[in-house]
């Protein structure tokens, strides 16, 4: 008996927004350009006031939707970027020496690990993905099997 429930989870989820990896890499590079900008813009213009506390948590999820949207490349690119424009901008100056302190190297470390961590997840799951979707067109050309 199907109830409605289980005809939920049997939905389609093609109808809604779909990442676009078959996009061109100039398409996704320049998303991920945007998307890193934006992150940048918000976190200086609407919260330039936390000084040099949560560096990258904007980054952050820019690189969320980045590699959602464009895959692993894109992913670790706006981790790139993000890693240097939050570095410069929203750590805090080093002095003469240039040694940075264990609050620094921490935050840079966690979100190294989670952007990478995030980026080849998504790459995975569009892997997942597209496997599905081909195994699903496979099935749907073959012809019904007559009974032996």
């Amino acid at each position: 008996m199907d109830t409605p429930e289980s005809k939920s989870w049997k939905a389609d989820f093609s109808g809604g927004v779909k990442p676009h990896v078959g996009a061109s890499w100039q398409m996704r590079y320049g998303v991920a350009c945007g998307v890193v900008l934006a992150a940048f813009l918000m976190r200086l213009t609407f919260f330039g006031n936390l000084d040099t506390r949560l560096p990258f948590s904007f980054f952050l999820l820019a690189v969320m939707v980045v590699a959602w949207y464009g895959g692993l490349g894109p992913g670790l690119f706006a981790t790139a970027a993000g890693l240097l424009l939050g570095g410069y901008f929203f750590l805090p100056r080093t002095g003469a020496t240039g040694t940075m302190g264990d609050a620094e190297r921490t935050a840079i470390l966690i979100y190294v690990i989670n952007a990478t961590l995030v980026s080849f997840l998504m790459d995975n799951l569009h892997a997942r993905i597209k496997k599905l979707e081909s195994d699903k067109a496979k099935n749907t050309r073959l012809p019904p099997d007559a009974e032996s």
